[in-house]
């Protein structure tokens, strides 16, 4: 109660969102009204309006189910300052559910950073959010270009195994913690009506692994590894690397999906000169890059 607490209020806080009332013994907040710009007010209140905008002020419980679970309701009260509808100016507008739901992923993500920071360093390519309903974790943000899409998984999933045993918010994280470098699980998931077993490859990226100083993500469309951050006075920088570079092939290895992407990354050692074959504006060329001891920073 007191960690689900202490990361509702850091997120309130960040989100700039003030409080009115803040009851810890009962679990209860009532925050200020905020206004909120027109493109919010649209997405996250149920208003068929021309030019809405307005404010918005939140409730939100916490419920200690058992000293293993902490339960958090959100609810949003959206209040039209312009924009006409049928219904007339300045009237309440029921929440889409959508602001309730990106405070939520973002108190779990604190929570999780804070209680099991190795979290941050494992790769499974999707989030897992615990539902109140059905009591399971479902499968979210598994888009297609990541990892955990192109092994199977997909939104809405829900998570009723790994490994044979059944997940539950006090065993998830031991499934993954114990983990280094590439693990190979069996996820047993509901689908609709259908109960499915996919094998699921999770990766451990150590923060203490030497780096190349860039990032790398998969494109949507042509599913190819494109660089969209080079370092400042990292390896990558001082071999030549650019932004928007296609990553062909690092080593023996050919970057084609995730898994050798991930397996390649694992491979890399300190003063051991990587081999990328890369594409630029049609021409294919090779960069050698040397990981570095130290992981470069951002710009």
């Amino acid at each position: 109660m007191e960690e689900v607490w202490n990361a509702t209020i850091a997120t309130l806080e960040e989100e700039k969102i003030p409080l009115a009332v803040s009851r810890k013994e009962g679990g209860y907040i009532q925050t200020a009204t905020f206004p909120l710009y027109k493109k919010e007010y649209k997405e996250w209140a149920n208003a068929p309006t021309f030019g809405s905008q307005g404010f918005c002020a939140l409730e939100i419980g916490l419920v200690e189910k058992d000293p293993t679970m902490t339960v958090v309701g959100l609810k949003g009260y959206f209040k039209r300052k312009s924009g006409f509808s049928s219904k007339g100016f300045r009237r309440n507008d029921k929440s889409t559910g959508v602001f309730e739901g990106l405070l939520a992923k973002k108190i779990q993500a604190r929570l999780v950073a804070k209680k099991f920071p190795k979290m941050k360093s494992i790769v499974l390519g999707c989030n897992l959010l615990y539902d109140d309903e059905t009591l399971h974790y479902l499968v979210y943000e598994a888009e297609p270009s990541q990892l955990a899409y192109e092994q199977g998984l997909r939104d809405g999933d829900m998570i009723l195994k790994i490994d044979g045993q059944e997940v539950t918010p006090v065993n998830l994280f031991d499934f993954f913690l114990n983990n280094n470098g590439e693990v190979l699980k069996k996820f047993t998931i509901q689908r609709k009506k259908q109960t499915l077993e996919f094998p699921v490859t999770v990766f451990y990226l150590s923060p203490d692994s030497p780096r190349l100083g860039f990032r790398a993500e998969r494109d949507p469309k042509s599913l190819q590894f494109k660089v969209t951050e080079v370092f400042k006075d990292s390896p990558a920088s001082q071999a030549g690397l650019l932004r928007g570079d296609v990553l062909l092939r690092q080593n023996d290895t050919d970057l084609d999906n995730w898994k050798h992407y991930y397996r390649a990354v694992l491979a890399q050692k300190e003063n051991e000169a990587q081999m990328f074959r890369i594409e630029r504006s049609g021409k294919v060329l090779e960069k050698k890059i040397t990981p570095a001891a130290v992981a470069p920073s951002p710009l």
